[in-house]
């Protein structure tokens, strides 16, 4: 059973599917309905045609009726599917739910993108890997920095390095990609520890205001974004700074990075598809659990105040523009199957 729920799921399973589907090895998804708006996810589902055989519609009144509602969800359908083994992905509640529930009914956990660490406690996202990390009897690793993370821990399960899974989706896609001939930059930002406290979001925002005078920025509007811009009076700054845009699908984001001077952003998987695109990044945290990107890749880490995002933004004609990071190559859900294969068949 492969379990998703929030919108960077997604496009880490639908590879997955796909060569399960052409292997014809018997599988399930499950939707955990975290993301519930359909902007959220609805879209992303209907885009790389994943049918969930199970859609959970937990409720949305706090973290915590959400969190129960998914394992009490899971719990059930476990029961009556008696699954092989449960394949998480990625770091979101629904992540950590499946591998709880999994885990108190004795059925073996795989988490695909296992070992990522920024070390920073303040990150929901930090304790839920580790944690999953800790109950996984199949550890599927990123990067070569990852494998290091896992031995220092001394996980029990087993450990393997396969690539990274996002960049199978991004190779699926990039042919549909058009390019543009408009000058521009693009950013998102979402993180809870950025839009959350009015201090930290205020002073993004003002480096933002000023790299705005060189470039147009396109910036999609995540509903969290939107929330706490509301509670904090900063919506009429940000329509000045930035050509806000609605959420995208996965198409229409890759269009935006591909072809985009410069990337602004706190996701890890932009940060990620950037280094592959082999555009320049700007990390708007001050640690990222993608390190390989900063190594390899064509990411600096430029913080949380608005003279350090300046600083980094003055140095970023310095940014490596062509990389090459081991297994990523869109083959990740090959070797992924091929491991689970050969332990079923033992």
């Amino acid at each position: 059973m492969i379990i998703a729920g929030a919108r960077p799921n997604f496009m880490k399973v639908a590879p997955l599917c796909l060569e399960f589907k052409k292997r014809k090895l018997d599988y399930a998804v499950v939707n955990t309905g975290q993301h519930f708006s359909g902007s959220m996810s609805d879209a992303f589902l209907n885009e790389f045609g994943i049918k969930p055989d199970y859609t959970l519609k937990p409720e949305k009144s706090s973290v915590i009726k959400q969190f129960s509602d998914m394992m009490n969800g899971l719990g059930e359908i476990f029961k009556q599917e008696s699954p092989a083994l449960v394949i998480v992905v990625g770091d979101v509640n629904s992540t950590l739910a499946a591998a709880l529930t999994a885990n108190k009914m004795n059925i073996p956990l795989a988490h695909v993108e296992a070992g990522l660490r920024s070390f920073n406690r303040e990150m929901p996202e930090e304790i839920n890997r580790i944690i999953v990390d800790q109950l996984a009897d199949l550890l599927f690793v990123t990067e070569k920095e990852g494998v290091a993370n896992l031995k220092k821990e001394k996980v029990r399960g087993e450990i393997y390095f396969v690539g990274n899974i996002m960049i199978d989706t991004l190779c699926m896609i990039l042919p549909e990609i058009k390019k543009s001939d408009e000058k521009f930059y693009f950013c998102t930002l979402h993180r809870a520890e950025n839009v959350d406290h009015k201090e930290v979001f205020e002073e993004i925002l003002g480096a933002l205001e000023e790299i705005s005078k060189d470039k147009k920025i396109y910036l999609p509007l995540h509903p969290r974004t939107e929330k706490m811009a509301h509670k904090f009076k900063l919506l009429g700054r940000m329509k000045k700074t930035f050509s806000l845009l609605p959420p995208l699908s996965y198409k229409e984001s890759l269009f935006y990075q591909k072809n985009a001077e410069l990337i602004l952003t706190d996701s890890g998987g932009v940060q990620e598809e950037a280094s592959f695109l082999g555009i320049p990044c700007l990390t708007l945290r001050t640690e990222t659990e993608r390190p390989v990107t900063l190594i390899e890749g064509t990411n600096m880490i430029a913080g949380i105040r608005k003279e350090n995002i300046l600083k980094a933004y003055k140095k970023r004609d310095n940014l490596r523009k062509k990389t090459s990071i081991r297994y990523w190559d869109g083959k990740t859900s090959e070797r992924i199957f091929k491991i689970i294969n050969k332990l079923i068949n033992k």
